[in-house]
Formats: structure tokens, sequence, C-alpha cells
């Protein structure tokens, strides 16, 4: 028995990826400090005053939601371009996107441990794989 993955199964993966980036840039510009704390582990440093804290909590509140509308527009391409049946720029984007995932990668790894950083690091590879098969079918 031959597993085979039509075109359709590719396309309806390329669309998740596109929802996963609105879905994360939701969280990161609704709750920039909770998505921070997840998934950078900035802000969950407990101090005795609030004071050492107020530059992280600021960055934290300035650039959450950066990242979020980042994250926005790269979704908002693939759909975009998967509206119009270009499923050739959608896997560009995708496999574009990876560079990007490869530094969140890289600051998950070292803030938050192997654990984590291992999960993130297969999911850009899977995120590169179905970019790279929308690219090229």
């Amino acid at each position: 028995m031959q597993l085979t993955i039509t075109p359709s199964t590719w396309r309806v993966l390329g669309l998740s990826i596109a929802a996963s980036y609105t879905g994360l840039g939701l969280f990161e510009i609704l709750r920039p400090h909770r998505a921070s704390a997840e998934f950078f582990g900035l802000g969950t440093k407990t101090t005795a005053t609030t004071t050492e804290n107020e530059g992280e909590t600021e960055a934290v509140a300035v650039m959450g939601p950066l990242l979020g509308v980042r994250d926005l527009s790269i979704a908002a391409a693939m759909f975009m371009f998967a509206w119009e049946g270009k499923w050739r720029e959608v896997g560009t984007v995708i496999v574009a996107g990876t560079i990007l995932c490869a530094a969140d990668c890289f600051i998950v790894w070292r803030r938050m441990g192997a654990r984590l950083g291992a999960g993130f690091v297969l999911g850009a590879a899977s995120w590169t794989v179905i970019g790279g098969v929308l690219y090229y079918s």
C-alpha cells in the first residue's frame, strides 16, 4: 500500500501555516506579555521591586505587537496568494518565513531550553518542507 499525498492536501497544509501565523500574530498583539513569557521567557523574573523589570515590560509592550503585525502580514500574503490560486507563491512566502522561524528557534532554544527549542525546530522544518513542496509542485 502506497501513501500518496495529493496536491490539495499540501494546499490545506499551506493554509494551516497561514492560519498559524494569524493565530500567533493575534496572540502577540492581544496578549504581548503572555506571548513573550510563553515563547521567549521574557517578563517571567520575580524581583523585589518592579523597577528592575520596567524596561523589559515596556519593551515587551512595544515589541510584542510589532512581532504580531509581522506575523499577520505574512499570513495576509499567503491567504491572498492562495485566493488567487498562486500556490508556488504561497510556498515562497512559507520558505522565506522560515528565516524568521530560524531566529525564533535560536532565541527559544537559548532562553527556554532544548525541549521547547526542539519543538520549534521541528515545526520550522515541517513548515519548510510544506513550503518547498508547494513551490515545486
